[in-house]
């Protein structure tokens, strides 16, 4: 008799603790910056599908009206114009009170380390660091505050290996990886329950990185003799390099956003994950 009173008192308790997980899974407001195309865009449909509430943000008015066209369908997601850079803009996120931030907004910035421009470098680091990060602060100290909540910041495996005439680029991922695999040891240390993920994406076709290969030699000075062979020959590679399809990456942000236990890091694709760790190991 004492056994199935304990049994029915085990299942009750696992019970509540699944219906809980459910709820907190199926209920979350999440906020998403930078999704005006791309591996963020269609991250935020996903989640917007399997029920979560979306607050899709965009840098400007014009992109703001043009993607609230595009998911007009979808009545749980609210777009917004956020330019994180804009201290304003940021301070909205404390009125929306979410329970999942995911950091994507960025810039990219091509050009070779000796003729960078110093204003553009500043401006990246402002965008991919400095502004990612005050909107990070802002929305971990009220996550902390009630002791729940999670962000998802967006880097990139450009952040492990550098890129030859995108070194800016990798710096300020490398910047922000660096920030967050911090934060994740502080908050284990404070015993709290918000969770901090950082996510690693390989080559993906989303235009992004055309532009940084667009922006790499112009008005360039010390490699003009051969731009144009440099041009072909990354504009080739990144064409077989490329992975066409968004759906694995969009997996892992999926699964770094819902995962009761989630990793520290999630990466893909396969092939560009395992590349970043061979690196990591046998780099010099």
């Amino acid at each position: 008799m004492k056994y199935w009173v304990n049994l029915k008192r085990y299942l009750r308790i696992k019970i509540v603790k699944m219906v809980t997980i459910v709820m907190v899974i199926f209920f979350m407001k999440i906020l998403i910056t930078g999704a005006t195309s791309g591996i963020a865009y269609l991250t935020a449909l996903t989640l917007a599908e399997r029920g979560h509430d979306i607050y899709l943000t965009c840098h400007t008015e014009k992109e703001t009206k043009n993607v609230e066209e595009k998911v007009r369908q979808f009545p749980n997601i609210k777009v917004m114009k956020i330019d994180i850079t804009k201290k304003e803009d940021r301070n909205k996120a404390l009125d929306l009170n979410v329970d999942c931030l995911y950091n994507n907004a960025a810039t990219s910035l091509g050009g070779s380390i000796i003729e960078a421009d110093m204003d553009k470098v500043r401006e990246s680091y402002e965008v991919n660091v400095f502004s990612s990060f005050r909107l990070l602060q802002l929305v971990l100290r009220q996550m902390v505050d009630k002791d729940s909540g999670r962000i998802v910041v967006m880097s990139s495996l450009a952040g492990t290996i550098p890129i030859p005439f995108g070194g800016v680029y990798s710096a300020t991922k490398a910047s922000i990886t660096m920030i967050t695999k911090s934060l994740q040891k502080e908050l284990f240390l404070m015993g709290t329950n918000v969770k901090v993920v950082l996510i690693e994406p390989g080559l993906y076709r989303t235009g992004f990185n055309d532009v940084l290969l667009d922006s790499k030699y112009d008005n360039g000075l010390y490699f003009k003799d051969i731009k144009k062979e440099l041009y072909n020959v990354e504009h080739f590679l990144l064409n077989l390099a490329e992975k066409k399809k968004l759906d694995s990456i969009v997996v892992q942000i999926v699964r770094a956003i819902e995962d009761e236990k989630p990793k520290s890091v999630y990466r893909a694709p396969v092939f560009y994950a395992l590349m970043g760790r061979v690196y990591s190991i046998f780099r010099k």
